[in-house]
């Protein structure tokens, strides 16, 4: 269940900037806002927001989380071995 929230969690944040960041390109130039924003680019955004979701969504979700690895001591405590 952990991993299952880390890729919906990682999917929503990523599509979300992807989506952001598209907007924001739209928004470049001397008279903009929301009403300057043509069909073509709410599109790009709107898909930009899926792919975004997908893609990390997938990746996410495919690494596991696993143990972190032990170190193994094989010195003595004084820290020299021998």
């Amino acid at each position: 269940m952990r991993n299952n929230m880390k890729a919906v969690v990682s999917a929503l944040v990523s599509g979300i900037i992807a989506f952001l960041t598209s907007i924001l390109t739209a928004f470049q130039g001397q008279n903009t806002g929301f009403d300057t924003i043509t069909d073509g680019q709410w599109v790009t955004a709107v898909l930009a927001f899926f792919v975004g979701l997908g893609v990390t969504g997938g990746a996410t979700y495919g690494v596991r989380n696993g143990p972190t690895p032990q170190t193994t001591q094989n010195a003595s405590p004084g820290g020299r071995s021998g």
